[in-house]
């Protein structure tokens, strides 16, 4: 017998709310399920919009000493301008970097690039 996790979900649910029974408050009670029957978690929504707000760790590169990998690895980074990137090495300052990368994207591009990068 197959049992949809809607169903499992109201069943636990209502054995749980049962007055006056002994295992209404046990929440160890044991459900018998169909092993092939997927059991799926109920998906929640989240309860604030910061909540639903993906968190991303950048670990900057050092623009000097990344391989082309690393470098392609950046969002948004292509082939032409990974050869840019590498064709004014070595950086002795981010000022250099915004200013030679500066010759082929604009100010906002710049910054944005910035984050994945150090200069050492």
């Amino acid at each position: 017998m197959r049992i949809s996790a809607k169903i499992l979900t109201a069943a636990i649910v209502c054995s749980a709310c049962s007055a006056g029974s002994d295992k209404a408050a046990d929440s160890t009670a044991a459900v018998t399920v169909d092993s092939a029957a997927p059991v799926v978690a109920p998906v929640t929504e989240p309860s604030t919009a910061a909540s639903t707000t993906a968190s991303t760790v950048i670990v900057p590169i050092n623009i000097n000493t990344a391989t082309d990998k690393e470098i392609l690895a950046i969002p948004g980074l292509g082939p032409k301008m990974l050869h840019e990137f590498k064709e004014y090495r070595p950086y002795t300052s981010i000022e250099q970097f915004r200013r030679e990368i500066g010759k082929y994207v604009d100010k906002a591009e710049v910054a944005r690039l910035e984050q994945y990068i150090v200069v050492k």
